[in-house]
């Protein structure tokens, strides 16, 4: 390239950068490509057009210079944790893990861009590759605070709480107001009289900064609070946590660009006629065992859902007999959603994706995309579990493009339900959960949608009362099983055995360790006074009786 072409990439890129920043895109678009045709291996350039396309919501045209990116032998390593980052972003998990896995970025000298690597890995769920980066990037300088956090979330993910445990406390030694290390390790076990963090936790607290770091505090507090019964602090905890977490949430991008989600509801109503009736000519659906190859796919089971219900447990249970791979939160479906509809969104609860999707009317496309993200993770196996518990919002789809997928539905006591969802600190997925009124509105929505479902899809749906599962594990595992048309060959009866888990990466990764037990029905009732709010307001509405 000649020192003129230089000199006008760079002009252009000066130019693309102001109109971007004063949010002119259509000019920006202009002038990045401007770059490229001066300079057509500029990846700033190229990764900026996917921002470009990202925003005015072309996904697709989001997604195929990423691939590019992502592919070029010549990816410098300080772009492919960013190229990761985006490529899970937009549903291409494969690519993001090939980014990652790149020799070029394990060589790098850059621990910081190392350190990212690992945590983008541990969002895919690839736990070895999160090991790799992350003790790569301790090879540059040794163990550092988040260093140590990323191993010990992998211990946790693996069961090995004592380990996690003790790289927790190594954090905190090199960083004393990491305050996610401190909601992770309070979390870890039940704390007791004798040996617990209330004192660190309230030191903490009183010279805390912003909401985020207060957020993760106040919860942290509550749960050794409410394992030493001390319930008047707990809540207390627990009421100061929401409210910095709500302050935390507003203050987000996510949050000011949100969509609608009583509209998002609306609009699923309004796609699906229930059973015999009709709202409008509906795309021809994939007869069940067939789609575009002829070759046998996996076999999903959707495990669907409020969080923090049995989810977890139902997956551990399938995975058990030995017939099934439990493949944990898949992001695939809503993302491939968004690739059909060829519109992004920060939510999964958009009534714009829903209705673009539902009016691309392509059934078998959906399912071969889906399946082409989403299957390799049976690694063998007939069947895989897809546990993300917001695909209650897609069932409609799931009908129309995999028909012999199983879809089992955990229900919960309205109250435990909501109360197990109000003492969770999720990341931005669950913004509902921190505020009575969001999370009495939220599980209406989630009630009437179900019920919508359950009319339009008779039998279809397999309702799975966290309560009498507890209760009765072998009988209702014959039943799950019966729905899902698995012969688990008489292994299900050791589905209460904690011993054969490997890695859990959700919330209940300490929990489902534990043998099945019924310690968690109605335990709403321990703070029934302070929730005496929500309980009437669910009572009002109709889901509890009066």
């Amino acid at each position: 390239m000649s020192i003129d072409q230089a000199f006008g990439a760079q002009r252009f890129w000066d130019q693309a950068e102001q109109r971007l920043a004063s949010g002119q895109l259509d000019a920006a678009r202009s002038a990045y490509e401007a770059v490229l045709a001066l300079q057509p291996g500029h990846a700033g350039a190229r990764l900026r057009l996917v921002t470009v396309a990202t925003t005015q919501g072309r996904y697709r045209d989001s997604i195929v210079p990423l691939l590019e990116l992502g592919s070029a032998a010549s990816a410098d390593a300080e772009l492919l944790p960013m190229l990761a980052g985006s490529l899970h972003r937009l549903g291409e998990s494969a690519a993001a893990r090939a980014c990652l896995a790149r020799p070029a970025l394990a060589a790098s000298s850059d621990r910081a861009l190392l350190e990212e690597g690992a945590r983008i890995a541990l969002q895919l769920e690839d736990v070895p590759l999160a090991t790799r980066l992350a003790g790569a990037a301790e090879g540059h300088g040794g163990p550092g605070a988040e260093t140590c956090y990323l191993r010990a979330t992998v211990a946790l993910f693996e069961g090995r709480l004592d380990a996690a445990g003790q790289l927790l406390e190594a954090s905190l030694a090199a960083a004393p107001r990491y305050a996610r290390a401190h909601w992770s390790l309070a979390r870890l076990r039940r704390q007791t009289p004798e040996s617990n963090h209330v004192a660190r936790l309230r030191a903490q607290l009183a010279q805390a900064g912003g909401p985020g770091e207060r957020a993760y505090l106040g919860f942290a507090l509550f749960k050794e609070l409410d394992d030493l019964d001390d319930r008047d602090a707990a809540w207390a905890a627990l009421a100061e946590g929401c409210e910095q977490k709500r302050l935390a949430l507003a203050a987000s991008p996510a949050a000011r660009q949100a969509p609608d989600e009583a509209a998002a509801f609306d609009a699923l109503q309004s796609l699906w006629a229930p059973a015999g009736t009709a709202i409008a000519p509906a795309p021809a659906t994939i007869p069940p065992g067939t789609g575009p190859s002829t070759a046998p796919s996996p076999t999903p089971i959707f495990i669907v859902g409020l969080p923090r219900t049995g989810t977890t447990l139902l997956e551990r249970i399938l995975a058990r007999t030995g017939r099934v791979t439990d493949a944990g939160e898949l992001d695939d479906l809503p993302l491939q959603l968004r690739w059909q509809a060829n519109r992004f969104s920060r939510s999964f609860a958009d009534a714009g994706v829903f209705l673009a999707a539902r009016a691309a009317a392509d059934p078998a496309q959906l399912r071969q995309r889906y399946l082409a993200h989403a299957a390799w993770r049976a690694g063998g196996k007939r069947w895989f579990t897809d546990k993300l518990p917001l695909n209650f919002l897609n069932i409609g789809f799931i009908a129309d493009a995999l028909p012999d997928a199983p879809i089992l539905h955990m229900v919960r006591n309205p109250m435990d339900t909501c109360f197990s969802n109000l003492k969770e600190l999720f990341a931005e997925a669950y913004p509902y959960s921190y505020a009575f009124d969001t999370l009495a509105a939220h599980y209406g929505r989630y009630r009437r949608l179900m019920a919508h479902w359950h009319r339009c899809f008779p039998g279809r749906i397999l309702d799975v009362p966290y309560e009498a599962l507890v209760s009765d594990p072998s009988a209702w595992t014959a039943r799950i099983l019966a729905h899902c048309g698995i012969d688990a060959g008489g292994r299900q009866a050791d589905a209460g055995a904690g011993d054969a888990i490997a890695v859990v990466t959700t919330a209940s990764t300490v929990q489902v360790r534990e043998p099945i037990h019924t310690r968690s029905v109605e335990a709403w009732r321990r703070y029934a006074a302070p929730l005496e709010p929500l309980r009437q307001r669910l009572q009002g509405d109709g889901w509890l009786p009066a």
